[in-house]
């Protein structure tokens, strides 16, 4: 039997939920209540990431983060326990925000809450357990690092900040290496357990008594400190550049070009973004279509930003046959360059208002993805209508401020290229293209 399609209706504007804020004692609670969703999502933001680190402590979030699943008994001890209440534990590390959480049913997140509690403010900590944990990263950071892309992505630091951003936000093989049982209890007893935090909870939370959650996970825990917050400085030498880093008898390489950008509170997201997404973005963008549909070169291409609270980055990455390698970096620099000069279209406009307005509804449909969205707004120093701030932004571009994001966002001249790949087959083509200088470096040598 046959069906008549339906008709699509107008798109509604999409507002955000606005989120209730209870102080209680040293930390804040954030939260949303969504009648009839039962799985409640909790996260924990202190303002500890990778970037606030010693110079000789890198890596000592990531492998505290790492930690903590431990538990309070020790011995990965923790999820087990958190299952008898049907909860997942949640926890990463990014350069802004140390976050740890969990989502649960809400009938079970007084109990789970409990134990949460215990394993960010009292972690056993054990020394075999943080060293187990150590030796964990390390491989894996070899084993993500087997792969060309993401070799690449963490060579970039290095060519762009000089600092703390230099090195991998897990520290690098060399510092992670260097940290010991009595740094990672150091950093968890100043700047986790007796650092309250903002509490993010988004459920049905109608018979969730917050004012009691927020006591149970603060305590007597001191009010955050205030970061200072101050532009990291650029390492030396000529740009643009090119570094290649040695992956001998490699038939394909890893290929990522990036400049310096604004941070976060710097940028006006909806230009920034939406003239990223016609970059390489969408799979519509000028690169995609060079890269893969007119030349041929790679399955595909894409672009974003990195913004942090100091800082930010735009890249673009891709991965070519080795012998394609040169004229992928030339015909990508000069899509940024033409794109600057000659400005967006009317398609790629309404594309970009589109593929931001219109599925908005279904992109904050879970308590997970609101949640994000509120620890975002955290991590940031964000409004609590920022999503419609920014939805409204969308709505409203025009050509012209695309255009003028183009020039203002992107910088081909200012930009580092790096390529992973085999270094006796591509010095001579890259260092032909006059980009910049070439160095060559083996994966051993960036981190030392």
């Amino acid at each position: 039997m046959s069906q008549t399609r339906p008709e699509l209706g107008t798109p509604t504007s999409y507002t955000f939920p606005k989120p209730r804020r209870i102080t209680v004692g040293g930390g804040t609670v954030v939260a949303v209540d969504v009648p009839g969703q039962h799985l409640v999502s909790l996260r924990l933001v202190h303002p500890f990431g990778g970037a606030v680190e010693p110079l000789d402590a890198m890596g000592v979030s990531a492998l505290t983060s790492e930690v903590l699943e431990d538990g309070p008994g020790g011995g990965s001890s923790l999820a087990p326990a958190l299952e008898r209440y049907g909860a997942e534990w949640v926890s990463r590390v990014s350069w802004d925000g140390f976050i740890t959480g969990l989502d649960a049913p809400a009938g079970r997140l007084g109990e789970a809450v409990g134990l949460f509690t215990d394993a960010v403010r009292r972690p056993a900590l054990k020394p075999d357990d943080i060293v187990g944990r150590r030796s964990q990263l390390l491989e894996r950071f070899w084993l993500e690092a087997a792969s060309a892309g993401t070799l690449a992505m963490r060579s970039l630091g290095g060519q762009l900040f000089t600092g703390r951003y230099a090195t991998p936000l897990a520290g690098g093989p060399v510092r992670l290496a260097d940290i010991t049982p009595e740094t990672v209890a150091a950093f968890h007893a100043e700047r986790i357990a007796s650092v309250a935090g903002t509490l993010v909870v988004v459920g049905d939370l109608s018979r969730v008594d917050l004012v009691e959650l927020g006591k149970t996970v603060f305590g007597d825990a001191a009010p955050a400190p205030e970061r200072e917050i101050s532009e990291p400085a650029p390492p030396p030498g000529e740009l643009p550049r090119v570094l290649i880093v040695d992956r001998p008898g490699s038939v394909q390489s890893a290929l990522v070009i990036a400049h310096r950008a604004p941070s976060r509170s710097q940028v006006d997201l909806p230009r920034a973004e939406g003239i990223s997404e016609v970059f390489g973005g969408m799979f519509t963008s000028r690169l995609n279509l060079e890269l893969r549909e007119r030349l041929g070169y790679t399955y595909g291409a894409g672009s974003r930003f990195d913004l942090r609270r100091d800082s930010g980055v735009f890249f673009m990455s891709t991965q070519v046959e080795a012998d394609t390698t040169a004229h992928s970096v030339t015909s990508s620099l000069e899509q940024a360059a033409e794109l600057r000069d000659s400005g967006v279209t009317e398609e790629e406009l309404a594309a970009v208002r589109e593929a931001n307005t219109v599925g908005l509804p279904v992109s904050y449909s879970t308590a997970r993805s609101i949640a994000g969205a509120l620890v975002d707004m955290v991590v940031h120093d964000l409004p609590d209508d920022h999503v419609d701030r920014v939805r409204a932004g969308y709505e409203r571009l025009t050509k012209e401020a695309l255009d003028s994001a183009a020039a203002e966002y992107l910088h081909p001249e200012e930009a580092v290229v790096v390529v992973v790949g085999d270094a006796g087959r591509l010095r001579g083509p890259l260092a032909d293209t006059g980009v910049g200088p070439v160095e060559v470096r083996t994966p051993d040598e960036l981190w030392s």
